[in-house]
């Protein structure tokens, strides 16, 4: 029949473009993982290099006193992907959780609490800025997870927080 166009469809065509586009998303998400891989490297060089100058200082005590003035009761100081803690970001997620052996005193050199070690080297440096400048003032230092991104841990945010009032404050 001249002018008819004919349809023709096999299972070898279908699965064989079905295989591509499986192996084109594969790619894909291995590209984007590399991208991150490499995102991940230079971000955690840059927390890892961050030191605490004056200026930083004078703008941390401007941004906290702010924030105060709106009433709010924290100040996230900076935000970054867990997987750039050593352990993705687990001893946050579970910072509230008992440990199942409780640490002897011998155990702990210091206060300071186990989510700091996975976090990046400069990380440190606003801890201890909170510590020397804003802790003897009744401010606290707080990690989080902030966001869980299809129920998995997502970001990481770093917290000067207080109390919402006097009278919270005493207690």
């Amino acid at each position: 029949m001249p002018g008819q166009t004919r349809y023709s469809l096999s299972l070898s065509s279908l699965f064989a473009e079905r295989d591509a586009a499986h192996e084109r998303e594969r790619e894909a998400a291995e590209k984007l993982k590399e991208c991150e891989q490499e995102e991940d490297v230079e971000l955690r060089k840059r927390l890892d290099a961050f030191q605490m100058t004056d200026e930083l200082r004078e703008h941390f005590i401007t941004k906290v006193k702010n924030a105060f003035g709106r009433g709010e009761s924290e100040l996230m100081v900076v935000s970054f992907p867990s997987r750039i803690c050593s352990d993705a970001g687990r001893a946050i997620a579970n910072a509230d959780v008992p440990p199942l052996n409780k640490p002897n005193g011998k155990d702990r050199a210091s206060d300071d609490p186990a989510w700091l070690a996975t976090l990046p080297a400069g990380a440190y440096a606003l801890y201890e800025f909170w510590k020397e400048s804003l802790k003897p003032g009744g401010f606290h230092f707080e990690a989080r997870i902030i966001s869980y991104p299809e129920g998995n841990i997502g970001d990481v945010g770093l917290f000067f927080t207080w109390p919402r009032n006097a009278l919270d404050a005493v207690h």
